[in-house]
Protein backbone atom coordinates (compact mmCIF):
# COMPACT_ATOMS: atom_id res chain seq x y z
CA UNK A 1 0.00 0.00 0.00
CA UNK A 2 1.24 3.47 -0.74
CA UNK A 3 1.15 6.30 1.80
CA UNK A 4 -2.04 7.83 0.37
CA UNK A 5 -3.83 4.49 0.67
CA UNK A 6 -2.58 4.03 4.24
CA UNK A 7 -3.80 7.53 5.14
CA UNK A 8 -7.22 6.94 3.57
CA UNK A 9 -7.70 3.56 5.24
CA UNK A 10 -6.62 4.96 8.61
CA UNK A 11 -8.87 8.00 8.44
CA UNK A 12 -11.92 6.06 7.29
CA UNK A 13 -11.47 3.35 9.93
CA UNK A 14 -10.79 5.83 12.73
CA UNK A 15 -13.95 7.72 11.85
CA UNK A 16 -15.93 4.49 11.54
CA UNK A 17 -14.94 3.05 14.93
CA UNK A 18 -15.38 6.43 16.61
CA UNK A 19 -18.95 6.53 15.37
CA UNK A 20 -20.04 2.89 15.48
CA UNK A 21 -17.87 1.41 18.26
CA UNK A 22 -17.46 4.27 20.73
CA UNK A 23 -19.22 2.31 23.48
CA UNK A 24 -17.03 -0.75 22.85
CA UNK A 25 -13.94 1.44 23.14
CA UNK A 26 -15.25 3.09 26.32
CA UNK A 27 -15.79 -0.31 27.92
CA UNK A 28 -12.22 -1.28 27.07
CA UNK A 29 -10.83 1.99 28.44
CA UNK A 30 -12.60 1.22 31.74
CA UNK A 31 -10.90 -2.17 32.09
CA UNK A 32 -8.16 -2.30 34.71
CA UNK A 33 -5.62 -4.50 32.91
CA UNK A 34 -3.55 -2.20 30.71
CA UNK A 35 -1.47 -5.06 29.32
CA UNK A 36 -4.32 -7.30 28.15
CA UNK A 37 -5.25 -7.58 24.50
CA UNK A 38 -8.65 -6.15 23.64
CA UNK A 39 -10.49 -6.87 20.38
CA UNK A 40 -13.03 -4.59 18.76
CA UNK A 41 -15.12 -6.67 16.37
CA UNK A 42 -16.20 -4.78 13.26
CA UNK A 43 -18.73 -6.08 10.75
CA UNK A 44 -17.03 -6.19 7.36
CA UNK A 45 -20.15 -5.51 5.33
CA UNK A 46 -21.03 -2.39 7.32
CA UNK A 47 -17.47 -1.08 7.20
CA UNK A 48 -16.98 -1.76 3.50
CA UNK A 49 -20.34 -0.19 2.67
CA UNK A 50 -19.02 2.97 4.32
CA UNK A 51 -16.15 3.06 1.83
CA UNK A 52 -15.82 0.43 -0.88
CA UNK A 53 -12.13 1.22 -1.40
CA UNK A 54 -11.44 -0.07 2.10
CA UNK A 55 -12.89 -3.44 1.09
CA UNK A 56 -10.76 -3.53 -2.04
CA UNK A 57 -7.60 -2.72 -0.07
CA UNK A 58 -8.54 -5.30 2.56
CA UNK A 59 -8.83 -7.98 -0.14
CA UNK A 60 -5.52 -6.97 -1.76
CA UNK A 61 -3.45 -6.23 1.37
CA UNK A 62 -5.17 -7.89 4.37
CA UNK A 63 -2.17 -7.90 6.73
CA UNK A 64 -1.22 -4.31 6.00
CA UNK A 65 -4.81 -3.11 6.33
CA UNK A 66 -5.25 -4.85 9.70
CA UNK A 67 -2.10 -3.10 10.95
CA UNK A 68 -3.49 0.25 9.81
CA UNK A 69 -6.84 -0.61 11.45
CA UNK A 70 -5.09 -1.33 14.77
CA UNK A 71 -3.25 2.00 14.66
CA UNK A 72 -6.45 3.87 13.78
CA UNK A 73 -8.26 2.09 16.60
CA UNK A 74 -5.61 3.26 19.08
CA UNK A 75 -5.91 6.85 17.77
CA UNK A 76 -9.68 6.69 18.18
CA UNK A 77 -9.33 5.34 21.72
CA UNK A 78 -6.89 8.12 22.60
CA UNK A 79 -9.27 10.76 21.25
CA UNK A 80 -12.15 9.27 23.26
CA UNK A 81 -9.96 9.05 26.37
CA UNK A 82 -8.91 12.68 26.05
CA UNK A 83 -12.56 13.74 25.84
CA UNK A 84 -13.35 12.18 29.23
CA UNK A 85 -12.75 13.59 32.67
CA UNK A 86 -10.00 11.98 34.72
CA UNK A 87 -12.46 10.89 37.40
CA UNK A 88 -14.10 8.32 35.14
CA UNK A 89 -11.56 5.60 35.98
CA UNK A 90 -10.29 5.03 32.46
CA UNK A 91 -6.84 4.45 31.02
CA UNK A 92 -5.32 4.01 27.60
CA UNK A 93 -4.83 0.46 26.36
CA UNK A 94 -2.03 -0.15 23.87
CA UNK A 95 -3.12 -3.64 22.85
CA UNK A 96 -6.26 -2.83 20.90
CA UNK A 97 -6.96 -5.00 17.89
CA UNK A 98 -9.49 -4.66 15.10
CA UNK A 99 -11.20 -7.93 14.30
CA UNK A 100 -13.24 -8.14 11.13
CA UNK A 101 -16.31 -10.37 11.14
CA UNK A 102 -18.34 -11.74 8.25
CA UNK A 103 -15.37 -11.64 5.85
CA UNK A 104 -16.22 -15.08 4.47
CA UNK A 105 -19.62 -13.90 3.30
CA UNK A 106 -18.08 -11.19 1.12
CA UNK A 107 -17.38 -13.67 -1.67
CA UNK A 108 -21.07 -14.43 -1.92
CA UNK A 109 -22.21 -10.82 -1.82
CA UNK A 110 -20.53 -9.52 -4.93
CA UNK A 111 -17.19 -8.71 -3.26
CA UNK A 112 -14.14 -10.20 -4.91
Amino acid sequence: MNSDQVTLVGQVFESYVSEYHKNDILLILKKRDEDAHYPVVVNAMTLFETNMEIGEYFNMFPNEVLTVFDSALRRSALTILQSLSQSEGVSMKQNLHARISEVGSLCCSGWS
